[in-house]
């Protein structure tokens, strides 16, 4: 057979035309259709966007940076048998005693002077709005002034040195003026005023100066400011009275000095 001449000629029931509109023009109404819709969501976001106030964008913003502000502390520690400087922002300054922990918020420092403490720390206030310092429960509040914040566990006293404090515990609240103290005993504030600044404030100098204290509460101070551990013979519930000088005397002879009006003898760990 000749293939040359064999052809094989298709037979079309509808035109070109016709298949076109049929089967293709549909697909092409449709990808048209989508890419509309493509476009009008485009559009629509677009006109939310502009639709937002300048304020908005700004406050998307600022939100992240007040809560960063607002929760970020700086935290100052000392540890046994050291003592340092705190400097804050508004230049008011705070010498921490041994074994002292104090917390502040720095980039909203003067918007709300607060901090916190857990230790003993004699402050110089700078004067401006309301200082506070916080200690669990209790408050002390300032303008301008210098006082002595002891807060340790089973021991809140407040010392006036210049100026006037607010202290506030629980229920009480009562404003000391110089050489004033407050005393937190059994959840009432016992006032004394007739301080002499140098038993309050020695420390800062290496002068401890107790007056009717608890023996318990001398050898710890003890034990703090010479980084030691002390066992006792006895413990009896005993006041002691006297004072001792950091420079001058060894923990030795200081627990000798302690102990020995009460025949109690001291070794260290």
């Amino acid at each position: 057979m000749d293939l040359e001449n064999f052809r094989v000629k298709p037979v079309w029931s509808k035109s070109k035309e016709d298949i076109w509109v049929e089967k293709f023009e549909p697909l092409v109404e449709q990808n048209e259709s989508k890419g509309t819709l493509i476009n009008n969501r485009a559009e629509e976001s677009k006109i939310f966007l502009r639709r937002i106030p300048l304020w908005g964008y700004a406050a998307s913003l600022l939100i992240p940076v007040l809560l960063f502000c607002q929760l970020f502390t700086v935290t100052q520690k000392t540890t046994r048998g050291e003592q340092t400087v705190l400097r804050l922002p508004d230049r008011s300054t705070v010498t921490l005693n041994a074994e002292t922990k104090l917390s502040y918020k720095p980039l909203v420092w003067f918007i709300s002077r607060k901090v916190r403490l857990d230790g003993e720390a004699c402050f110089e206030v700078k004067p401006g709005s309301r200082f506070s310092v916080r200690t669990d429960d209790n408050r002390v509040s300032v303008l301008g002034t210098t006082f002595n914040v002891q807060a340790r566990p089973g021991i809140y006293r407040v010392t006036c040195l210049t100026g006037q404090v607010e202290v506030q515990a629980g229920q009480e609240t009562f404003v000391l003026n110089p050489n004033m103290q407050a005393s937190l005993h059994e959840h009432k504030l016992i006032i004394n005023s007739d301080v002499t600044p140098a038993m309050t404030t020695g420390w800062m100098q290496g002068v401890f100066v107790f007056v009717e204290t608890p023996l318990q509460e001398v050898v710890a101070e003890v034990e703090r400011q010479y980084n030691i551990q002390v066992t006792p013979t006895s413990y009896p519930n005993h006041l002691y009275s006297g004072n001792f000088s950091k420079t001058d005397n060894r923990p030795e002879e200081v627990l000798e000095i302690i102990g020995k009006p009460f025949g109690i003898t001291f070794s260290i760990k």
